[in-house]
């Protein structure tokens, strides 16, 4: 179930149970009190019917065989006249009777004339007055005594009672009226007003629940609309405008989230031409970053230079020249990446790449030299390629030495470069030179050499003198993978 829908059923059931026990408790109180209404209506009719009557005529009247006799006849149509009187919107009198103490014994109460026509449901005289199927034994003056609160021998509401005082004031009858509430009693309208108000109230509620649950949710549809935006690399999406509170807060920080994805959004992708994809997300997974002020680490630095560039640009207009080594170098960037290199720098025709750096890799000089080789075949398809369009081959020259470096971020404040210096770089740039003098396509080192001399073909190219060295150099020339260690290199 959707939060809107939970919102939405939750209001209704909190206003519809509210306001059905409120509107229970209102009938329940407005019943009682308008049973005390009635009660007392039914009470002031019978005092003034009590009145009315003739106290010699009741007194009269005793038993069944007194019911032949005048007075009783005229006893019972001033009743049935009184009833009559008294059958009203707002009060219905069913029947009207007296009540007399038995001859037999006092406490027990006996009809006198009684206001009902129909034979079967009228009480004649001298039949005793029974509640709940029980003879009532408290007498006349007992019955006049608990008048006020009929409610302790359960007379109810819809009954009252009145004395029938002789000229002398002494007790002798009681006045009895058994109502029912009218047609257009309050006690039949009240229902339905309650029902209606409670009616009314829960669809005022659905609307209100309606337009609640729409003004709550649209910010969380919203905000989960950016969140998916977000988790789908659209890290451009915004937020509508218009929220406050807390919306207003927590969409504040989901903007200052994307913000921060796009920066290091930026981050990736300017990187991604210099760090392997996966050196790349290794960094960013684990948060690791080269030092500010650098560190002594070993590592295997290639250099690679286009030779006689100089002359083949010759002729050419500076875009034909950027094209040219556009070309080149996307197709070497793209080794060196793959082989887990860094791209330090292009150097205007050349390039210098690090392996091992930012992070360690073990098997930097096997990534370093297997990389040379693919840049040699990639640069020889894109030879044959210009020499089958009638213009001049391109040459590489690359030279890889391993050894320790300071490796970080080199320059101030301002303008810092990744970059490595130290012994081990500047020989790797010599061997890169000396393969001009030498003749040959790839130079190692003999430190790099040594940790990977069973993979690939060696020659040796003896020893020579490089710029910057008192001591002569011994170097090897790469001539390819070694037949036992093809297949056997670390996956890149």
């Amino acid at each position: 179930m959707k939060y809107r829908t939970k919102l939405f059923v939750l209001v209704v059931a909190l206003v519809v149970v509210t306001n059905g026990l409120l509107a229970f408790a209102s009938h329940r109180q407005c019943d009682i009190l308008l049973h005390d209404e009635v009660h007392r209506k039914l009470r002031s009719i019978a005092a003034t019917a009590a009145v009315l009557l003739e106290p010699d005529l009741v007194a009269k009247v005793r038993a069944r065989s007194d019911e032949s006799r005048p007075e009783y006849g005229l006893l019972r149509a001033q009743l049935q006249k009184i009833r009559n009187a008294n059958r009203r919107k707002d009060a219905w009198v069913e029947r009207i009777f007296t009540l007399v103490p038995a001859p037999e014994n006092n406490s027990v109460v006996e009809y006198g004339v009684d206001s009902e026509e129909q034979f079967e449901l009228v009480h004649h005289a001298g039949d005793i007055y029974m509640r709940n199927g029980a003879p009532v034994s408290i007498g006349i003056e007992g019955i006049d005594q608990l008048a006020d609160r009929l409610e302790n021998f359960q007379a109810g509401y819809n009954a009252a009672f009145a004395p029938i005082r002789d000229r002398s004031g002494k007790l002798i009858a009681d006045l009895g009226i058994a109502g029912v509430p009218a047609p257009f009693s309050t006690l039949h309208q009240v229902g339905p007003q309650i029902l209606f108000s409670f009616g009314l109230t829960v669809a005022l509620a659905l609307v209100v629940a309606m337009a609640l649950s729409w003004q709550v949710t649209q910010p969380l549809y919203h905000l989960r609309r950016a969140i998916e935006s977000i988790g789908k690399d659209d890290l451009n999406a915004t937020l509508r405008p218009g929220m406050t509170g807390e919306f207003a807060e927590l969409g504040a920080s989901i903007d200052a989230m994307a913000a921060g994805l796009r920066e290091r959004d930026t981050i990736k992708r300017a990187f991604s031409g210099y760090l392997s994809r996966q050196m790349l997300d290794i960094v960013l997974a684990n948060g690791q970053t080269a030092t500010l002020k650098g560190e002594r680490r070993r590592v295997t630095v290639l250099f690679a230079d286009i030779r006689g560039f100089t002359a083949i640009s010759e002729g050419m207009r500076p875009e034909e020249v950027v094209e040219v080594l556009s070309e080149i170098f996307d197709r070497m960037v793209d080794v060196v990446l793959r082989n887990h290199g860094t791209i330090d720098k292009f150097l205007g025709d050349g390039m210098m790449v690090i392996f091992g750096a930012p992070l360690d890799d073990p098997y930097q000089e096997e990534h370093a030299i297997t990389a040379a080789i693919e840049m040699q075949r990639e640069l020889q398809v894109l030879a044959d390629k210009r020499t089958a369009e009638g213009k001049r081959p391109v040459r590489m020259g690359i030279g890889i030495n391993s050894g320790t470096a300071v490796v970080g971020n080199i320059g101030s404040k301002e303008r810092m470069e990744y970059t490595a210096i130290g012994d081990a770089v500047n020989l790797a740039a010599r061997l890169e030179s000396a393969t001009r003098d030498l003749g040959v396509e790839i130079i190692v080192s003999e430190q790099t050499y040594d940790a990977v001399r069973p993979l690939f073909k060696w020659k040796p190219t003896g020893e020579f003198l490089v710029k910057g060295r008192s001591e002569p150099v011994r170097a090897y020339c790469v001539e390819g993978f070694s037949d036992s260690a093809k297949g056997s290199l670390p996956s890149s």
